[in-house]
């Protein structure tokens, strides 16, 4: 399991990057969503998480940024639905998480994933 370690003046905060769900922009800070719903709040700007957790996707291809202010970890994806602008993130379990975002994004995101899969399904033929 890796962890990721975040330095902050009076803090160090550790991460499991394979449980976070969701990072959201915050100002100059990001709030980052377990999908227990558990919430931590880092100094690190959008961007800065971006460029992180980008080093971790590149052994786990988890994580989309959507739009300026969100980055979602696509494991956990569930449900896209356009027309309510909604996008569900779920473990299986009990832990639900519903994020409203605007419709653009969340059809291209949806063309992007369909997309995805039928390239890896080419593949295997």
């Amino acid at each position: 399991m890796t962890k990721l370690y975040f330095d902050s003046r009076d803090e160090l905060t550790c991460i499991n990057p394979d449980l976070v769900a969701v990072v959201q922009a915050n100002g100059n800070y990001s709030r980052v969503l377990y999908i227990t719903k558990r919430e931590i709040v880092l100094t690190q700007g959008i961007t800065k998480m971006g460029e992180i957790l980008k080093m971790y996707n590149s052994q786990t291809n988890r994580f989309v940024r959507l739009g300026r202010s969100i980055i979602v970890n696509h494991f956990y994806l569930q449900k896209i639905d356009v027309l309510k602008q909604q996008l569900i993130l779920s473990d299986g379990n009990k832990n639900d998480i519903r994020i409203t975002i605007p419709k653009q994004i969340l059809k291209t995101y949806k063309n992007a994933t369909i997309k995805s899969i039928q390239i890896k399904e080419q593949e295997e033929l």
